[in-house]
C-alpha cells in the first residue's frame, strides 16, 4: 500500500478528524513520513500537542531531525501580521505565524517535551529575562541573536564563508531611525542598542563561497531599506538541508502565503532583493532550574 493510502487508511480506521491526535499509541503506528505527513501543530489543541511534542521527543532524540520533524509539521500554516494581540496572556499563540513567530515556535517546540515546557521556553528566547511583556520582548532579530543573554540562537557567519574577506558589516543603532526618532516612538521607552553585525552579501554570491553548512541554520536577510529606520533584517528563516522553511506574506514579496519551503535556497538568493544574508544556530537549551 502506498505512503498516501497507509495515512487515509490510519485517519479512517482510528478515527482521527483531521489532524486531530487521539493519543500517543496510534501515533506510534505511523512511519516517521507518515507521522509528518499527518501532523499540523497549528491545527492542535494544546492536549493534542502535548502527545505529539512527546512523541516528537521519543522518534527524534537528534536535535537537529526534530527541528526539521517540526518545521516540516508547520508547512501550511497561515500568515499573520500580528500574532501577539493577547500577549500577556497566550505569548506562545502557535496557531498563528509570522516569520519571526515560526522561528520562535520550532525553538520553542524542539526544546520542549510538553506545552508546559515549549511555554517557558517561548518566555526566555522571546523575552528578556524571561519577562513577557511589549517593551521586554526582543523585537529586532539582531538583539535577539547576539544577545550574550539569550542562549537560544548565536550568529554564526564567520564560521561558514571560506574568506572572511567576502564579508560586509553594517552598524547602526537599533530602534533610532536616520531622523533622530525613535521607531517604537515611547514604547519601549526609548531603547536603543548599537549593533555591528557581519553579513554575507547577495552581490556577487554563489554557493561555492561557503563552507560546508551544518543541517540546520537560522537565515536571516538584511534589507538595505530597513536600516534609516533602525531595523538590520527584513525577514527570516530556517536554512534545513539547504531548503529555506520560512512564513511569509506575498505582499511582502516572499514567496507563497504562510509556512513554505523554497527548495535549494543558495542559488536562488542572488536572484532576490536581499542585502545580504547573516547565518545563526539554534541551540539545544535547558530551562533555568530557578
Amino acid at each position: 500500500m502506498k505512503r498516501a493510502a497507509v495515512v487515509v487508511f490510519l485517519i479512517a480506521v482510528m478515527g482521527w478528524c483531521g489532524t486531530a491526535v487521539s493519543n500517543s499509541g496510534d501515533l506510534s503506528q505511523l512511519s516517521d513520513e507518515e507521522f509528518m505527513d499527518l501532523i499540523r501543530i497549528h491545527q492542535l489543541n494544546r492536549s493534542e500537542l502535548n502527545s505529539v511534542l512527546a512523541e516528537l521527543q521519543r522518534r527524534f532524540p537528534d536535535f537537529e531531525d526534530r527541528v526539521h520533524a517540526i518545521a516540516t509539521t508547520y508547512l501550511g500554516a497561515g500568515y499573520v501580521l500580528d500574532p501577539l494581540t493577547d500577549e500577556l496572556n497566550n505569548w506562545l499563540p502557535f496557531d498563528k505565524t509570522n516569520c519571526t513567530m515560526f522561528i520562535h515556535y520550532v525553538v520553542a517546540f524542539t526544546n520542549a517535551h510538553s506545552y508546559a515546557e515549549a511555554l517557558e521556553h517561548m518566555r526566555w528566547l522571546h523575552y528578556k529575562q524571561g519577562i513577557v511583556g511589549f517593551k521586554t520582548r526582543y523585537h529586532f532579530t539582531t538583539d535577539r541573536i547576539t544577545s550574550s543573554e539569550n542562549p537560544y540562537f548565536r550568529t554564526v557567519t564567520e564560521q561558514y564563508v571560506q574568506d572572511p574577506a567576502v564579508l560586509k558589516q553594517v552598524t547602526l543603532t537599533l530602534n533610532r531611525k536616520t531622523d533622530g526618532t525613535y521607531l517604537f516612538g515611547g514604547r519601549l521607552d526609548n531603547w536603543t542598542r548599537e549593533v555591528t553585525i557581519s553579513y554575507i552579501p547577495r552581490i556577487g554570491f554563489t554557493p561555492d563561497l561557503l563552507r560546508e553548512l551544518p543541517r540546520v541554520l537560522g537565515v536571516a536577510f538584511v534589507k538595505r531599506t530597513n536600516w534609516e529606520i533602525g531595523v538590520v533584517v527584513g525577514h527570516e528563516g530556517f536554512l534545513i538541508d539547504g531548503d529555506l522553511f520560512h512564513s511569509g506574506a506575498p505582499r511582502f514579496g516572499i514567496g507563497d502565503w504562510g509556512v513554505n519551503v523554497i527548495e535549494d535556497y543558495l542559488r536562488v538568493f542572488p536572484f532576490t532583493r536581499w542585502e545580504g544574508i547573516i547565518l545563526f544556530r539554534i541551540n539545544e537549551v535547558s530551562l533555568p532550574s530557578w
